[in-house]
């Protein structure tokens, strides 16, 4: 049986050996076991080829590929994000967060480890489809499944580290000391592979709704887009970018909150995900939600990869992502079930990634139910735009990015500011607040906005033996007369007034040992997220700033940064020592270099 290099690839196991692989849909993530079948005896037929496509597929729910070291290499990394959990859990991802990590670190190593298992799992698939008996156009097909995984895989590769070896089918044993190729040669296959793809995959709309998550044309497309994007060939993007643009395949979601809720997945916006579900018998979902979800009650997950304070500054007044990316404790959780996040003592500035939130599923905590977004397409319109403004087209570049701005409104034009939240039945249990109508209170007041100006604060706590203590909470009580209730009713209320307007707000504070008070603020109405209308490098920055506030979260923000050449002010402005020549690529794991007998060289500085 053909084997895969242990030293450099982590001991992967063999494709269709030894693993059982569980549906998120009958199609992508098939439930039949493989038993003991090799490469020599399996590829026999259609069922075996779906079956062994469906196992790159299933490489990218594992641990290193989406979860634990990817999150610490694209979030935790960057200004988006911090270790999270307590302080002393996992320690070693706050020397990634610092900037302080060496070729040594685990999760350098774990991340090249699952990408290279993933080539190999697509290597071994692409050598071996064309001998078996079956559809042509399924064989391509699947032929195009895999070349579309493997260059997924090699996108991580070469962004991560630059030139890697390029190993596009399986090694014999004298074939293990595979030197780096250039970064130039791993994009050359790069593009090869989505070539192929886009040329042989069907259109999302010509899937059937069990195969939906399957790679697509406009997935391919949309993934050359991003990789001409890094490569600063802006006509290519724009080009791509615009192809899928007019296929007609996807449309923004109006509702931004539902995007990363379970009616949110595949959706209309949808270019790729990871397909995951949880099922009774503990397998087919992932990690990804366990160990970015609520530490301690109520779902018991690890609490890693908390959103920092920096993100929270970066939002516009008024811009309702905040509210669908970060939660918070004291928050009534996204899934109706009125149950709340209890703050957990044990952590330090404790709020969690939304966007990975589940609600209640079967099987266990490890085996959460979230699919992976890994492709939106307001990401694309935004690469369009970019595109479009290199190209020196910056009309188009700003309508592209209006087009993702509008929706970002959610149907609310106007703003004071405050991102209003509703009180968490646990609140009011805890807070006397039988005399007042109202339950919506200001979460946060964005800095310099109106409310803030008007002296509208945002909501500050601490703990006593476990309870909410409101150092300071300011209740809505009406906006211009119209009396608020709850969150719903303060938005709708402050759209119902004009842009430019002052009007009183009526504000019920709460200070924990003092008599409530009452006062009336004189706010000023503005546009929430108007149209950009800048050009030149203003346009280029807000674009730029789109991205992250749009995809926050979502594993973009480092891989953005090293691209668009600002990491070293970024992160140096935040105290972190980022050294220019160094940290725009990882180290080569040493225990590579090691392994290989060294025909694996270092990258500079490390």
């Amino acid at each position: 049986m053909t084997m895969i290099p242990s030293a450099r690839f982590l001991h992967a196991v063999l494709l269709v050996g030894l693993l059982t692989y569980t549906a998120g849909c009958d199609g992508i993530l098939d439930k039949t076991p493989l038993a003991q079948q090799t490469t020599e005896n399996f590829f026999t037929n259609e069922e075996e080829a779906i079956q062994a496509t469906n196992a790159s597929y299933s490489k990218l729910r594992e641990w290193n590929i989406h979860v634990f070291d990817y999150l610490g290499v694209t979030d935790m990394i960057s200004d988006d994000a911090t270790k999270g959990s307590t302080p002393t859990d996992a320690a070693f991802l706050s020397e990634l967060e610092n900037l302080t990590h060496d070729a040594g670190h685990q999760s350098v190593l774990g991340w090249w480890n699952g990408n290279y298992e993933g080539v190999y799992r697509t290597n071994v698939n692409i050598q071996n489809l064309p001998n078996t008996e079956m559809n042509p156009d399924l064989r391509n097909r699947l032929l195009g499944e895999n070349r579309f995984l493997r260059a997924y895989f090699y996108f991580n590769l070469v962004r991560g580290w630059g030139g890697v070896p390029l190993i596009t089918a399986p090694l014999t044993p004298e074939e293990y000391d595979q030197e780096r190729a250039t970064a130039e040669q791993i994009y050359t296959q790069i593009i090869e592979d989505l070539e192929f793809a886009a040329e042989h995959l069907p259109l999302k709309s010509g899937y059937p709704t069990a195969d939906l998550g399957r790679a697509t044309r406009g997935a391919a497309e949309s993934m050359l887009a991003r990789v001409y994007l890094y490569l600063e060939d802006y006509p290519q993007a724009e080009s791509y970018a615009r192809s899928v643009i007019t296929s007609g395949e996807y449309e923004l979601l109006d509702d931004y909150f539902l995007i990363f809720t379970e009616t949110g997945e595949n959706s209309s916006e949808s270019i790729f995900e990871v397909q995951a579900t949880a099922t009774e018998e503990g397998a087919g979902g992932s990690q990804f939600g366990q160990v970015q979800g609520v530490r301690g009650t109520p779902n018991l997950g690890w609490g890693f990869n908390r959103p920092s304070r920096d993100l929270d500054a970066a939002y516009e007044p008024g811009d309702l992502r905040h509210q669908a990316t970060m939660l918070f404790p004291w928050e009534e959780l996204p899934d109706g079930s009125e149950r709340t996040v209890i703050e957990n003592q044990s952590m330090e500035d404790e709020r969690y990634n939304k966007k990975a939130f589940a609600a209640g599923f079967p099987g266990t905590l490890d085996n959460y139910p979230v699919n992976i977004r890994r492709f939106r397409y307001s990401d694309l319109l935004l690469i369009a735009a970019e595109a479009a403004y290199r190209n020196g087209n910056e009309g188009d570049a700003r309508n592209f990015l209006n087009d993702v701005r509008e929706r970002a409104r959610i149907g609310r034009t106007l703003t004071i500011g405050i991102l209003p939240e509703n009180v968490s039945p646990h609140m009011e249990n805890i807070l006397n607040l039988d005399a007042l109508d109202t339950r919506v209170f200001a979460r946060m007041v964005h800095a310099g906005s109106p409310a803030g100006q008007a002296g509208i604060a945002t909501f500050d706590h601490a703990l006593d033996r476990g309870r909410v203590q409101a150092n300071l909470l300011d209740l809505i009580v009406s906006v211009n007369g119209i009396t608020i209730t709850d969150r719903d009713s303060f938005l709708d209320a402050v759209d119902a007034q004009s842009a430019g307007a002052t009007v009183p707000v009526v504000v019920h504070r709460l200070r924990h040992g003092q008599a409530p008070e009452e006062f009336t603020a004189n706010v000023t109405i503005q546009e929430r997220l108007p149209d950009v209308t800048a050009s030149g490098q203003a346009l280029l920055d807000a674009i730029w700033h789109e991205r992250r506030v749009e995809l926050a979260m979502e594993q973009k923000r480092w891989f953005d940064l090293i691209r668009q050449g600002r990491a070293p002010d970024v992160m140096q402005a935040l105290g972190k020592n980022f050294v220019v020549g160094k940290h725009e690529l990882f180290p080569i794991p040493q225990n590579e270099i090691d392994l290989s007998n060294r025909a694996l060289t270092q990258n500079p500085n490390w």
